[in-house]
C-alpha cells in the first residue's frame, strides 16, 4: 500500500518540477513558531512553517492542520484568497506529510478555533512516503524504535518526553557546574576497558593496527585527571556494554560520573540526596511519582540499608565472616538452580567467583524488594574491586548505591587510591577472567602507574541517566527514553 502511494507521489513530484516549482527549496524565513502564532492577536500577520498533518476539502475552502516542533495549529485555505491556480495546485499536489510554509493572518473560525487564514503558501519538502494511518499501542513498538522519526511525528507525548529528558540532563550539568565541578571529555576507545564489570565491545584501529575496546565506564580516565591535579570533574557520555538486553538494560547508554578530591563516601551520600531531589523537583515539579502502580517519594531523608545486614537477614549468610563461602554456596545450591549452574561452571575452571555469586544472590533475593528511594551501603570487598576498604570492617567497603523500584540508579564509593591494593584486586579479577568470567576486569597497568604517582583521597559517583529517567516517567522500557535504541538489522 505504501509503495503504491509512493508511486503516486513520485508522479506528483515530476509534475511539480515540470511546472517550474522547486519541491526542495534552500530556505524559508520562518518568523513565528506555531506556539507563538496560536498566542498572537486576531489579525496579526504570520509567516510560519511545518508539516501538513490533516487536510479536509470543503469545496472552495480547505481546513488543514500544520505541525512544528512547538505545537499543532489549524490553517485555512480559501480559493478566493490564494487564487484559483494555487488552490488547485494545493489540492492536487500537496499531501499529508509535506512541509509547507504559509503566510497569512490570525482569525477565529465560526467554531471558535484560532487559525491562520492563508494568503500564500510555499512547498518546502515533498514527502515521498505517506505518514502511517495508525501509530499507537504496544504492537507498534519495534517500528516506533526503528523509525523513531515517525514516532516523533505522530506522537506529541513522545516529543514532549525527549524535551523533558533534555531538561533533566541540563539540570545535572547546572547543579554540578554551580558546585564547582568541571565538565570534561575522556576517550571512548580504550586499550584496556575498566571501571565496571561488563563485557566490552571490540573494534580495530586500522592505522595503528591495534584492537581497542569501547569504554564500559568513564571511571579510570576521570581518576587519572584527579591524579593530574583537578579536584572536581564530571563527564556525561555514552558507554557501551556487550551484554544482554532487558527493559532496564541497553548496550549503549548515557552515564554521568563525577569525582571529588579530598571527599569520601559520606560527603557524597549527603550531596547525592540533595542533587537528586533538587534536579527531580526542578525537572518535574514534584518529588512524588507513580511507576506501574507503585507510589514512590524522593523526599529526604532516604532510608539507609546496610548491605551486609540485609544480606544476612534474607539469606542467613554473614559476609563479615572470613569463612562465609560454605554458607553462601549452600544457600545458592538450595535456592537458585540457575545461579548454582553458573557457579559450578566457574568452579570447573578453577576459580570461584564469590563476588559474582554474592551479586547474583543480592539481585535475585534482596534488591527487587527495595521500592522507595534508598541508600544501600557497606558493600563487601568481593563485589567492589575499585572501592576503599572500611577500616573497621576489613570485608566491607566504603560504598553505597541509590536504589528505587528494585533498580540501581546510582553507585558511589570512597575511591581506592592504594596502588598495591589496587593491583592485588585487579589480579583477582584477572584470574576470574582467565577462568571464563567475561565481565571481570583486566589489569590496567597505566592506571596503576597513575596511582603510583599519587591520587588524593577521592569520592566517586556514577549514574545511568536513561534508567532513572525511565522510572521517573513511568516508561515500560529503557528503549522508550532513548531516541534510537540498538536494534537487530532489518533483513
Amino acid at each position: 500500500m505504501a509503495q503504491d502511494e509512493r508511486k503516486i507521489r513520485l508522479e506528483k513530484l515530476q509534475r511539480i518540477m515540470a511546472s517550474g516549482v522547486n519541491p526542495y527549496p534552500d530556505k524559508f524565513e520562518k518568523k513565528q513558531s506555531l506556539k507563538e502564532a496560536i498566542s498572537a492577536k486576531i489579525g496579526a500577520k504570520i509567516k510560519t512553517a511545518g508539516r501538513l498533518m490533516t487536510k479536509r476539502d470543503m469545496g472552495k475552502i480547505c481546513f488543514c492542520h500544520l505541525q512544528d516542533e512547538t505545537n499543532k495549529m489549524q490553517i485555512v485555505l480559501q480559493q478566493e484568497k490564494v487564487g484559483e491556480k494555487d488552490y488547485k495546485f494545493f489540492m492536487k499536489e500537496i499531501d499529508l506529510g509535506d512541509f509547507i510554509g504559509v503566510e497569512g493572518e490570525i482569525f477565529k473560525t465560526k467554531k471558535g478555533e484560532i487559525s491562520i487564514l492563508v494568503k500564500k503558501f510555499t512547498l518546502l519538502a515533498k514527502a515521498i512516503l505517506p505518514l502511517p494511518e495508525k501509530w499507537h499501542g504496544l504492537k507498534d513498538l519495534e517500528t516506533r524504535y526503528r523509525e523513531r522519526y515517525l514516532d516523533l511525528i505522530m506522537n506529541q507525548d513522545v516529543r514532549d518526553l525527549f524535551i523533558k529528558k533534555a531538561k533533566f540532563i541540563k539540570e545535572f550539568r547546572s547543579y554540578l557546574d554551580n558546585d564547582g565541578f568541571i565538565e570534561v571529555e575522556t576517550p571512548v576507545l580504550e586499550e584496556v576497558p575498566g571501571g565496571a564489570e561488563a563485557e566490552p565491545f571490540v573494534t580495530h584501529h586500522n592505522t595503528l593496527d591495534v584492537d581497542f575496546y569501547l569504554r564500559i565506564s568513564l571511571e579510570l580516565h576521570l581518576k587519572r585527571l584527579i591524579v593530574g591535579g583537578y579536584e572536581k570533574v564530571y563527564e556525561l557520555g555514552r558507554v557501551f556494554r556487550n551484554e544482554g538486553m532487558s527493559p532496564q538494560h541497553l548496550q549503549e547508554f548515557t552515564e554521568l560520573e563525577l569525582y571529588w578530591a579530598y571527599a569520601d563516601w559520606n560527603d557524597l551520600m549527603e550531596m547525592i540526596e540533595d542533587m537528586y531531589t533538587k534536579i527531580i523537583k526542578n525537572t518535574f515539579g514534584t518529588l512524588k511519582f507513580e511507576y506501574q502502580g507503585a507510589a514512590i517519594d524522593f523526599k529526604k531523608p532516604w532510608p539507609k540499608i546496610n548491605y551486609v545486614e540485609i544480606f544476612k537477614e534474607k539469606t542467613g549468610v554473614d559476609l563479615d565472616k572470613d569463612n562465609y563461602a560454605a554458607d553462601l554456596l549452600d544457600f545458592v545450591s538450595e535456592n537458585d538452580a540457575e545461579l548454582a549452574a553458573e557457579m559450578k561452571a566457574l568452579q570447573k575452571n578453577g576459580v570461584t567467583s564469590f563476588g559474582r555469586i554474592i551479586d547474583g544472590v543480592y539481585k535475585r533475593f534482596i534488591r527487587k524488594d527495595i521500592i522507595q528511594p534508598s541508600i544501600l551501603f557497606n558493600h563487601p570487598v568481593a563485589v567492589s574491586p575499585l572501592a576503599k576498604k572500611d577500616p573497621a570492617h576489613p570485608n566491607r567497603t566504603e560504598r553505597f548505591q541509590v536504589l528505587v523500584l528494585g533498580a540501581e540508579v546510582g553507585n558511589a564509593f570512597s575511591e581506592l587510591n592504594d596502588p598495591i591494593d589496587q593491583r592485588q584486586r585487579f589480579e583477582v579479577q584477572m584470574k576470574m577472567r582467565e577462568a571464563g568470567d567475561k565481565e571481570a576486569q583486566m589489569i590496567d597497568e597505566d592506571f596503576i602507574r597513575a596511582l603510583e604517582h599519587g591520587m588524593p583521597p577521592t569520592a566517586g559517583f556514577g549514574l545511568g541517566i536513561d534508567r532513572l529517567f525511565m522510572l521517573l516517567t513511568d516508561q515500560l522500557s529503557i528503549r522508550d527514553v532513548v531516541f534510537f535504541p540498538t536494534m537487530r538489522p532489518e533483513k
